[in-house]
């Protein structure tokens, strides 16, 4: 929740679509195979997910520090800030394999509504608004990307963050399985739903 902004929605959405070049991706552990140039829709919804990462990670960090929860739960969180970290670099390879510089937490000032992290409750509940952006823009790059390999980065992660999403349902509504057909969100629906977090 430190860091100076330096990018806002508009301008992500800017150096996103807006650089009209194409670039070609790099070998990553995870989101690898592709070969080619990548469209401009691929890098933007790369530095999407990156922020998407960077938001998640310092929320669970938040809420690990905040001594709200007993040690199983602990250990569920620290456990998805791992997944977190790992899904990172995935996306981060995207961009660095493709010549670009993901942003970093740096890039932002993290701010979430004023008592979120007071009780087990409230960090659950904007856990899962936070989670169900997550998981509708990770559907939504399954659809939007044009490499079959990112598609199926995209799909691996939204798999792990509908596991994420069922954790805090549970917490906090008492519903650990959720719908049938989560929403997938475009890009512009997306980066809407996350921006309110990013300064």
């Amino acid at each position: 929740m430190t860091g100076a902004r330096t990018l806002t929605r508009s301008g992500l959405l800017r150096v996103a679509v807006g650089t009209g070049v194409a670039a070609t991706v790099g070998a990553s552990s995870i989101a690898r195979g592709a070969s080619g140039p990548l469209a401009d829709l691929d890098l933007a919804q790369a530095r999407l997910a990156v922020a998407v990462e960077l938001l998640s990670i310092d929320f669970l960090s938040a809420a690990i520090e905040s001594k709200q929860f007993a040690d199983g739960e602990l250990r569920s969180l620290r456990r998805a800030r791992f997944n977190e970290g790992e899904h990172l670099v995935a996306v981060s390879e995207i961009l660095s394999g493709a010549g670009q510089t993901p942003t970093t937490a740096d890039d932002f000032d993290f701010t979430f509504p004023a008592k979120s992290f007071e009780t087990r409750q409230s960090i659950a509940e904007l856990a899962v608004t936070l989670e169900t952006a997550a998981v509708g823009s990770y559907l939504g790059a399954v659809d939007a990307f044009t490499a079959p390999d990112l598609k199926t980065t995209a799909a691996r992660i939204a798999a792990s963050e509908a596991g994420h999403l069922g954790f805090f349902s549970r917490i906090a509504y008492r519903r650990p399985i959720g719908i049938s057909f989560p929403a997938p969100l475009d890009y512009a629906t997306a980066s809407a739903a996350i921006d309110p977090y990013l300064g």
